[in-house]
């Protein structure tokens, strides 16, 4: 692949960006582009069919993403028909830019650091998916106090590529983060200035961890899981790698999208896969992919067990057409670590076939140092689903993958929350993209109360994950464009699942042809006394825990900034899969998930630093 330069104006003529003088090589490649966008991606991401975004937003994740996203990503199913240069050529076509050459070695940094202090992880950091292996998103020690919080302006922005790019992680003075587009990156927490970049194998959806590592230089390790369905250690001064685990899984629709849990010497990794969209694929053999949970050595990234959500083996079930199954359950979310109990839990993803599970949709506990399966509780049964069209006798006819009937996708996309509630009791609290919320004792898993709070979708209800506190749960439904649904925040009792209050996503003027959602599918944060919720529109807005009034509306699309890394004019996006990060008296998100913003929305890729004043 060739090194990355920008097309003249035509060459991006698809996305609607103008036209001019365009040679002749370019005209060849933009015109072979054209005709594998045309076969492969125009059905879908034309009309923005079902989850699809439409091709303008494709083109914001940058050409590196759209590469990663065909050969490890979502749509690795589609880019297995196609050849490199193919790849090449569609990614080209979108973005408007030629991906960059992975042999070339990693970019020099656009704004490196005078000098890398020594690494040291305090108490109050935000280390992962959440400050606790809980995975309460409460982060006690903020540096930011609730009457402070309506003084959050921006400090500095940094643009990266990608999409679905990872929650940042910060210890000490330093964040590090992921991307889609393939690249990790360390910054100071203050400046934003980098310190490192490291070039991924593929794309880096799920939040890295940090430990103390007596192999690395520094004394301390980043963990990385990637699309290449591996986990890499690198040193944290550098970004060197120290240590590359084998494929945690060999299906070919595997992925890694949660973030590790890592608790004594060993990282707790869950599997994912996008199956399910392979599936809507005419001819395509339906369906072999288990979700799993994998534990690994911190010290030398070799598997200790391994053990899947369903423990039966897919088998050919239908004399008549080649399907298999049981099939699915992935895990999307960061397992949470309950250290008393011995166990690790997770929250699954949806059945891909007729074939019965009763470990799909459902909550399992795993022993922590066997894997063995020490409960389950399935609260919806019969979820069967592939992202196809199987909603009529002539669909269904057309694609023998398709379940009958086809489910709700109501599947698990957001990690448990282990809490002890204000009487000592342990409760154990899941959110399900059916708008359900349920309240289980982690001992057995037995149901204790489930609330509804939206009316749910493929797109949530609970999507990403919550918060807690030790008397409530907060909990953000999306419910996006749904007949009677109910976007907003919720705040849930968590010793009777009553609710305490609900606050309802502020509703704002929408200029005609463009879309403007408002659902709130991104994670919530938590700090004492304020819980913080992004929504679908670009608002990041801030509410006070005790009555749900909102204290704080911030906007990321409405200004164009110029990043610390040397980009000019870029806007925020959408808020959906990661929430904010607190540490040291700032607040640092990534705002921009290409996806639900059209062409008539401002929506690019900024991590943004928050502080009080700006200072």
């Amino acid at each position: 692949m060739k090194i990355a330069r920008a097309l003249t104006a035509t060459a991006v003529l698809g996305l609607g960006l103008g036209a001019g003088p365009l040679l002749q090589a370019e005209a060849q490649q933009n015109n072979a582009g054209l005709e594998v966008y045309s076969g492969y991606c125009a059905s879908c991401h034309d009309t923005a069919a079902g989850r699809a975004p439409v091709r303008f937003t494709i083109g914001q994740l940058g050409p590196n993403a759209i590469v990663q996203a065909l050969t490890q990503g979502s749509m690795k199913s589609i880019g297995a028909g196609l050849t490199e240069t193919q790849i090449h050529d569609v990614a080209t076509y979108i973005s408007g830019k030629e991906p960059t050459d992975p042999s070339a070695g990693p970019a020099p940094l656009a704004n490196p650091c005078p000098k890398a202090d020594p690494i040291k992880i305090s108490a109050n950091g935000w280390n992962g998916w959440s400050p606790d292996l809980a995975n309460t998103r409460f982060q006690p020690k903020p540096g930011i106090k609730a009457a402070d919080v309506p003084k959050l302006k921006v400090k500095w922005t940094f643009a990266y590529d990608g999409s679905k790019n990872t929650q940042v992680t910060a210890v000490g003075d330093r964040l590090f983060l992921g991307s889609t587009g393939g690249v990790v990156y360390s910054l100071n927490a203050k400046t934003g200035c980098s310190y490192w970049r490291y070039d991924a194998p593929a794309g880096v959806r799920a939040a890295v961890v940090v430990d103390k590592f007596a192999k690395s230089p520094s004394g301390y390790a980043v963990f990385v899981s990637d699309m290449s369905v591996t986990v890499k250690a690198l040193d944290a001064m550098t970004g060197k790698v120290i240590w590359t685990s084998d494929k945690l899984e060999t299906h070919p629709a595997a992925m890694l999208t949660g973030g590790a849990a890592l608790h004594n010497g060993v990282l707790y990794v869950p599997v994912s896969s996008s199956e399910e969209v392979a599936a809507g694929r005419p001819g395509y053999i339906c369906c072999s992919f288990r979700g799993s949970l994998v534990a690994i050595d911190e010290a030398t990234g070799k598997q200790l067990w391994k053990t899947y959500a369903i423990p039966d083996e897919p088998k050919p079930y239908k004399a008549d057409k080649p399907q298999l199954g049981p099939a699915g359950a992935a895990i999307w979310s960061r397992p949470t670590v309950d250290a008393k109990r011995g166990l690790v839990y997770v929250a699954t993803g949806d059945s891909y076939t007729d074939v019965d599970t009763d470990r799909a949709d459902a909550l399992i506990a795993f022993d922590m140092k066997t894997g063995a399966v020490k409960w389950s509780n399935q609260v919806t049964p019969n979820d069967n689903f592939i992202v196809a069209n199987c909603y009529s006798p002539e669909a269904i006819a057309a694609n023998s993958n398709c379940p009958s009937p086809m489910g709700p996708d109501v599947d698990f996309g957001a990690s448990p929350i282990l809490q002890k509630m204000a009487n000592g009791k342990d409760i154990l609290l899941a959110g399900q993209k059916s708008g359900e919320v349920y309240g289980l004792d982690p001992d057995g898993g037995k149901t204790l109360w489930k609330v509804r709070l939206g009316v749910g979708s493929p797109a949530g209800g609970v999507e990403w994950g919550m918060a807690s506190d030790k008397t409530q749960l907060y909990v953000a439904i999306a419910d996006t464009n749904r007949p009677n649904g109910k976007p907003g925040l919720n705040a849930v009792k968590l010793a009777t699942g009553d609710v305490a209050w609900t606050t309802p996503t502020p509703r704002l003027d929408c200029p005609q042809g463009k879309r403007c959602p408002v659902g709130q599918s991104a994670p919530v944060s938590l700090i004492p006394g304020v819980a913080f919720s992004g929504a679908l529109d670009g608002h990041m807005r801030a509410y006070d825990a005790k009555t749900g009034a909102i204290i704080w509306d911030f906007d990321t699309t409405a200004t164009p900034y110029d990043t610390v890394n040397g980009e000019e004019g870029v806007h925020g996006g959408a808020f959906d899969a990661t929430g904010p990060t607190f540490v040291g008296g700032m607040m640092f998100v990534h705002s921009g998930y290409p996806g639900v913003m059209s062409a008539g929305n401002l929506g690019q890729n900024l991590l943004m630093a928050f502080s009080i004043d700006g200072k």
